[in-house]
């Protein structure tokens, strides 16, 4: 599987999506592809990359306090909307998304993705 093509395929279908990556927990980004590269080009692994602890430290919250494997994580701040979906424990696909942008088609295109990134990534 090309990856630049699905990640490519999901800038596309979401409405207000800045970029989609995949990156590992250890906050290494495997791909990623930016709508446009003058806006967030180089940050947006750098933004991923943080959100990696929060995320490290969510899935080991969860998995105490008994509430189950974590699955989808959603950020929302002032300038972009970070929507954060495992693929495995050890990699996870995240999209950002400008102030109007559609969440709901990014959870859903985030899903498929995750579904055939699945054996890709598969221990």
């Amino acid at each position: 599987m090309v990856f630049s093509e699905l990640l490519k395929q999901i800038i596309n279908k979401v409405e207000g999506a800045v970029g989609v990556l995949i990156m590992g927990l250890d906050g290494i980004a495997i791909e990623q592809q930016i709508e446009d590269p003058r806006n967030y080009d180089g940050q947006l692994s750098i933004i991923a990359a943080a959100y990696a602890t929060l995320l490290r430290n969510s899935i080991r919250t969860s998995s105490d306090v008994g509430v189950g494997a974590l699955q989808e994580m959603t950020v929302i701040s002032g300038n972009l909307t970070l929507v954060i979906k495992l693929i495995n424990p050890e990699y996870f696909l995240l999209i950002a998304l400008g102030p109007n942008g559609n969440v709901g088609r990014a959870r859903f295109e985030l899903r498929k993705a995750q579904l055939l990134l699945e054996e890709e990534f598969a221990f």
